[in-house]
């Protein structure tokens, strides 16, 4: 890993986050009257709390919601068939696992076939 690499990865994440908030805003606090502009209201009215981050590569997106002073808890995922950055994650105090979602997908998709096949024969 490069110390540029690094660099681009934060601020791209930086750039959009402050993106992806302003778009998700009205829906994120639907039950406040927030404005443009104004400070993001606390907790009970935040109702995005929870990200899964599929992809993590860095941390960047954590890190990014973090140095935005969002509020949300966000589960780091390293896929297996990529590179091992769970350390460096793990390593800035952030929550992470390795997973491979091809073969969790994979299956889900053959047991809902079976199913539907199952369904089809017997229903």
């Amino acid at each position: 890993m490069q110390s540029d690499e690094f660099a681009e990865d934060s601020e791209s994440w930086r750039a959009s986050v402050r993106n992806y908030w302003s778009l998700l805003s009205p829906l994120i606090f639907s039950d406040h009257p927030k404005r443009p502009g104004d400070e993001d209201p606390p907790p009970p009215y935040n109702m995005l709390r929870n990200v899964l981050d599929m992809n993590s590569h860095f941390g960047g997106f954590n890190s990014a919601l973090l140095h935005a002073g969002k509020s949300v808890w966000v589960m780091n995922v390293v896929p297996l068939d990529g590179p091992n950055y769970l350390p460096l994650i793990l390593d800035r105090g952030y929550v992470g696992v390795m997973h491979d979602w091809y073969f969790k997908l994979l299956s889900l998709i053959l047991e809902f076939h079976d199913s539907l096949f199952a369904l089809f024969l017997f229903g």
